[in-house]
């Protein structure tokens, strides 16, 4: 049984060691998150210190920790791609990092062995949890490209999904970010007193200003996100051909040669438009008139509240509107294999403007309740009611 004393007695906050496994900056979708919930968990009762490998000027915080000397960056990536020396420093001042502190937060992949670490320093440990358990999503991805015609290619290996059964067996909690996510750790034998139930949310800042309902007659559809089976991509261009809609159906993201495989002619249609990745976002968010994103398996995804913030109404599935978009109120949730039911909300929202309206406003105001600082908060609160007794969940 651990008991949680706090490493100096004398000191009334909480102090985490968190632990990023990948070079660190503020674009890629990973190290944003990272950044963004450990930036405003930081507060009243409860400090921490990010350790990565090595990050860009902006990744770099206050409580952010480069293993990698600065100076050294260039030529050490230059020298050795795969980022061992990296990788080999972080854990050493992971491990000073440790001693003293109160609590370890690791972020997703982070590898088994700084488990064990944690775990030999004798300190609870915290573990973000971006998606679905694998013993959940596997069936789910499984299933998918079955019904695309085509092998799997979700690499999920046995071996993968054995290594995340040890990592999560030895957290004493665990960052759930939606519904979904936590019944997929207790379907996998976690006990619910370990699962942290919580979101992600979204920055204003990067989000700009928010939109304005658009005059033009034939409405935009915009997807975001990597353009895959795992998102659903393929349904979404057939029911956009079946749909015949005025408008224009915009995916946003990088485009994976498996969607070409299945959708080659769908996507090849004069009414939709392939626009890689495209920056900033929030152009595209304020040149669109719906979200559409028909995901199969997902955590919280930052691309729904970042539309929602924009005052898109969102058409998604129940993975991607979590515990986030309530159906009929900020946007239409739909099972993604029901192609009659997407069909017919692709209609309904391009020609009901008054509809797109409403669920635009909506799906603002609710927004408004996830921005970073609130979600950073809510964790932090949640965080330190749980560890209030010193003594991790399920011990």
């Amino acid at each position: 049984m651990i008991d949680w004393r706090p490493a100096d007695t004398a000191m009334t906050e909480r102090r985490i060691a968190a632990y990023f496994p990948h070079h660190f900056n503020a674009r890629g979708t990973g190290s944003y998150t990272c950044l963004s919930l450990c930036e405003n968990m930081r507060g009243d009762g409860l400090e921490l210190e990010l350790h990565v490998p090595a990050s860009d000027p902006d990744g770099r915080r206050a409580f952010t920790r480069d293993a990698l000397p600065r100076y050294l960056k260039p030529l050490a990536y230059s020298l050795d791609p795969q980022a061992t020396l990296a990788r080999r420093l972080l854990r050493r001042q992971f491990r000073r990092a440790l001693a003293g502190a109160d609590l370890a937060y690791l972020w997703a992949a982070t590898p088994e062995h700084i488990y064990e670490d944690v775990k030999q320093a004798g300190r609870p440990l915290c573990v973000e949890r971006i998606n679905c358990h694998r013993l959940t999503a596997v069936p789910i991805l499984d299933e998918a490209y079955r019904r695309a015609g085509i092998a799997p290619a979700h690499g999920i290996t046995d071996a993968s999904v054995a290594e995340e059964q040890r990592k999560l067996a030895v957290a004493d909690w665990i960052f759930a970010p939606s519904p979904f996510v936590r019944r997929s750790l207790i379907a996998a034998g976690i006990p619910a007193g370990k699962v942290l139930s919580t979101s992600y949310g979204w920055s204003p800042q990067r989000s700009g200003a928010p939109r304005r309902e658009r005059a033009a007659k034939a409405s935009v559809f915009l997807f975001v996100g990597t353009v895959c089976i795992r998102k659903g991509a393929h349904l979404l261009a057939e029911a956009w051909a079946q749909a015949a809609v005025p408008g224009q159906l915009q995916f946003c993201g990088q485009l994976l040669p498996e969607i070409e495989r299945v959708s080659r002619t769908h996507l090849a249609r004069p009414d939709v438009r392939l626009r890689g990745q495209v920056t900033p976002i929030s152009s595209a968010y304020a040149a669109a008139d719906v979200f559409v994103f028909p995901t199969l398996e997902e955590g919280s995804p930052l691309v729904v509240m970042e539309a929602m913030a924009q005052g898109l109404p969102v058409l998604t599935s129940p993975m991607g509107a979590g515990e986030i978009l309530r159906d009929g109120i900020e946007g239409l949730v739909l099972d993604p294999y029901d192609r009659d039911g997407w069909v017919g909300a692709i209609r309904q929202l391009a020609t009901d403007s008054a509809l797109r309206e409403r669920l635009g406003d909506a799906a603002r105001r609710r927004a408004q309740d996830f921005t970073w600082d609130k979600v950073g908060a809510r964790r932090r609160e949640l965080l330190l009611a749980t560890c209030a007794d010193r003594r991790p969940a399920g011990h």
